[in-house]
């Protein structure tokens, strides 16, 4: 039996090799000349170009007395396949100036998703993929990417396989970020026109799972009781773990404090605090770094999370009292242009570029101190950020003035409204130490003594940039 030109092109897309020459190929009043293919995406095109004449014969002949239906929305670009679509959207990220971080994150879902569909022209996916993507994410293994044995497995023996381990599949915040990426991605082809739509608009959002489980702890999202806060702070325990490095001493204090995120804090250079009007501040903001003053796409290794979080918070009379602006002159004696030297950002190993995470080492630090201490999983510095916030709403601050101080963007908790994005307005500043003033956690902090980091600041130190 003589096979039909699709035939021909679908055994030619499983098996390439070569050329394929279709002659004198006649579709109703539609006639082709010579077509060559030389590769799978040549033979996507074809096949779609076909699939086109073909459809609008039908649609044709099926009219009644010979009348038209209406013509069909006009396809996207010409059929370009996924690996294609995906390198141009990498490249598009780093054009953006993107974080390696977040590249890196894009990359994996989409590495994902080629696996899922294997490498078919863009315009085929449909809500049939993400769900089988949903599919591979709830039961493959977490190597999948990094084993060969289990890359050269189909999708349904990866999943088959996984159901047969009982493999329990990704977090909930792991799976948004794969369905983020993923719709980002989808986006960006509707917007190039390489498909009519995203195929993801069809799937609806998943459903939060507000269930935990009280043998595993409190949720980690939680702020910290009285009695938790004094014990992280006991003045014995904490300057035993403190006194090795500046970090140590002041980040949980500030954090405590301010509410503002670790990494906020980690990556502060000197002229971040800031006396404005007699108000000493923390200024959170990105400024350049001098060694990187003349790179073209990084010029600093400080980041936020937002235009919300750039602000200026006012530091705590009791964390002045405890000495901080005596260790700030240390600093500046010592000549370093950040206020924790000793902290590195990292650097990503694929790409050399910073990673922009100083508060990385310290987490870690921080997290076998809570352990030490007694805590469970999922206490650490987010709930100090927490216990701020938390506490000045239950003594009916307004939210405005609390993200004001904690730089929450206007979709979260705590709306930013465009007068308290004006860091400079003096009603602004008011306002933030008036909110401060109500929030006094039990704790005895410990004093600062001039010069008691010596060693530590010293010539022989390990200083980063």
């Amino acid at each position: 039996m003589t096979q039909s030109p699709t035939d021909i092109l679908s055994s030619y897309i499983d098996s390439p090799g070569g050329s394929l020459v279709l002659d004198s190929l006649q579709i109703g009043r539609v006639k082709f000349g010579k077509i060559t293919i030389s590769d799978r995406e040549g033979a996507f095109n074809a096949q779609d170009l076909i699939n086109t004449v073909l459809n609008k014969t039908a649609r044709i002949r099926s009219g009644k007395h010979g009348t038209r239906y209406s013509e069909p929305l006009p396809p996207g670009s010409p059929a370009r396949l996924l690996s294609i679509e995906i390198g141009d959207f990498s490249k598009h990220q780093q054009r953006r100036r993107l974080k390696s971080t977040t590249i890196k994150d894009y990359t994996r879902t989409l590495s994902l998703l080629l696996l899922t569909c294997g490498d078919i022209p863009v315009s085929r996916i449909d809500h049939t993929h993400v769900e089988r993507f949903w599919d591979l994410l709830r039961w493959a293994p977490s190597a999948l990417l990094q084993d060969e044995k289990l890359r050269a497995m189909t999708v349904d023996e990866v999943i088959a396989l996984g159901k047969a381990n009982g493999v329990q599949g990704v977090s909930e915040a792991t799976l948004s970020k794969h369905n983020l990426c993923l719709n980002n991605f989808f986006l960006r082809l509707v917007a190039t026109r390489a498909i009519p739509g995203n195929p993801m608009a069809a799937m609806g959002k998943i459903k939060k799972n507000l269930v935990i489980d009280p043998k595993r702890g409190k949720k980690a999202e939680r702020f910290l009781e009285e009695s938790e806060l004094q014990k992280i702070f006991e003045p014995e325990t904490f300057l035993t773990w403190a006194k090795k490095w500046p970090h140590r001493w002041w980040i949980p204090i500030l954090a405590l404090y301010s509410g503002a995120r670790v990494n906020e804090l980690a990556q502060l250079k000197v002229h971040d605090i800031v006396n404005e009007d007699g108000v000493w501040c923390i200024a959170i903001q990105l400024t350049v770094d001098d060694d990187l003053a003349h790179n073209e796409h990084f010029k600093t290794r400080q980041t936020v999370k937002g235009a919300s979080a750039l602000r200026r918070i006012p530091i705590h009379q009791a964390v002045l009292d405890a000495g901080f602006i005596d260790f700030v002159e240390d600093i500046k004696a010592c000549g370093h242009p950040r206020l924790f030297p000793n902290l590195s950002a990292g650097t990503c190993e694929a790409s050399g570029e910073t990673s922009a995470r100083y508060s990385q080492g310290l987490v870690i630090q921080f997290s076998a101190y809570l352990k030490k201490l007694g805590f469970g999983k999922g206490v650490g510095f987010h709930a100090f950020r927490h216990t701020l916030a938390s506490k000045l709403k239950h003594v009916l601050v307004p939210q405005e003035d609390i993200a004001a101080i904690t730089g929450h963007s206007e979709n979260k908790r705590f709306p930013v409204l465009n007068l308290y994005q004006t860091t400079e307005n003096p009603e602004v500043r008011t306002r933030q130490v008036a909110a401060l003033q109500r929030y006094n956690p039990p704790v005895v902090l410990p004093k600062y003594q001039r010069g008691q980091f010596k060693k530590q600041l010293g010539k022989e130190a390990k200083f980063y940039p």
